[in-house]
């Protein structure tokens, strides 16, 4: 145990500079390190898939009559107007309908034609589509591209409401 303590030679060698009476090994552990700085970048990327729509078009029809009464014709729409955006939480299915043309199924029951741009051919989105959520979590005209899973990507020229006409 004797061996263990420092002899006067030793223990004048083993102070630091300042003469704090602590020796250079133990300052420099009490010393406070420098701070070290990292910068830590985090993204999200959130794609929503709309899935094809499961009504076939003659669920859209009402219930029909016995077989003496010729069958009804097939509902007629009206397009209107609806705006320039619409929630994409609230689009819950997709279904083609022309060459241009695809109706998105809303939650509240109303049926949104939305038109695409004319180099694309909606007959790609038959199985649904995939968008990327925007920051305000709406699709917009002319801004947000759908994209189909075969992977062409196309902007949405016009959105208009489908109402049955009278």
């Amino acid at each position: 145990m004797l061996a263990s303590v420092p002899v006067p030679e030793e223990r004048a060698a083993g102070m630091n500079a300042v003469g704090s009476g602590i020796p250079i090994a133990a300052h420099d552990a009490l010393a406070p390190s420098p701070p070290v700085m990292a910068q830590v970048r985090i993204e999200q990327r959130i794609i929503i898939r709309v899935p094809r729509q499961s009504l076939s078009p003659s669920s859209l029809l009402p219930m029909p009559q016995p077989r003496r009464v010729p069958p009804p014709e097939p509902p007629r729409f009206e397009r209107r107007k609806v705006g320039k955006c619409l929630a994409m939480r609230d689009v819950t299915g997709v279904r083609v309908i022309n060459d241009d043309i695809l109706v998105l199924f809303m939650r509240d029951q109303r049926m949104i034609e939305a038109e695409l741009e004319r180099t694309c051919s909606a007959r790609e989105f038959y199985q649904g589509f995939y968008m990327e959520r925007s920051g305000d979590g709406r699709l917009c005209v002319d801004r947000d591209l759908l994209q189909a899973r075969s992977g062409s990507k196309c902007e949405v020229e016009r959105l208009r409401q489908l109402v049955p006409a009278d």
